[in-house]
């Protein structure tokens, strides 16, 4: 699809499935498009590339889990959050991929004690129920400033996180070639 521009970002999306998709193709047939992408995508310092994918076991069945520095597992402070960091952390570890989590929908400090006590050292950052972010979901006008100076606070540790890690070129060529 075509790409817009958002809080300065630009956005690019794959679009919904057509009606001949239904039943036939999926999920994947809509990623392959970025896994090419970001095989071949040379980002300088500073510059990111978010990719919103789904969260279960679907993500592993193809090579895309492998083509991030780091991947943010959003996780709600539940069982079935946690069972899906497990999940995702168990499918992820015999393939080096770095997973950090964000507490999604966090209320209060038992639900980030919750968290960190599941996810660990993996956890990196919680976000609340922000108001900007629900007026945007209303269709509100949205901007970056907008957000509260928790969640403004939460960014920043996600974008330090990634800043820390260094890109390992050999282990992503590897990784290229094991599923392709």
């Amino acid at each position: 699809r075509a790409v817009s521009a958002a809080c300065g970002a630009d956005l690019t999306a794959t679009g919904p499935l057509a009606a001949d998709d239904i039943g036939v193709a999926g999920y994947h047939s809509k990623t392959g498009a970025v896994e090419l992408y970001l095989n071949r995508l040379l980002d300088l310092p500073g510059e990111y590339v978010v990719v919103d994918c789904t969260a279960g076991a679907e993500s592993f069945a193809s090579g895309l889990f492998t083509r991030f520095d780091l991947t943010f597992l959003v996780c709600e402070p539940t069982r079935r959050g946690i069972g899906v960091y497990r999940q995702w952390a168990g499918y992820a570890a015999d393939y080096e991929v770095p997973l950090a989590v964000i507490g999604n929908k966090v209320q209060d400090a038992g639900d980030a004690a919750f968290l960190r006590e599941h996810a660990g050292d993996a956890l990196v950052a919680c976000i609340g129920q922000d108001p900007a972010v629900r007026a945007m979901e209303q269709g509100r006008p949205f901007g970056l400033g907008d957000l509260s100076p928790d969640a403004r606070a939460a960014i920043a540790s996600l974008r330090h996180a990634l800043g820390a890690r260094a890109r390992d070129w050999a282990k992503l060529t590897r990784q290229a070639a094991d599923f392709h």
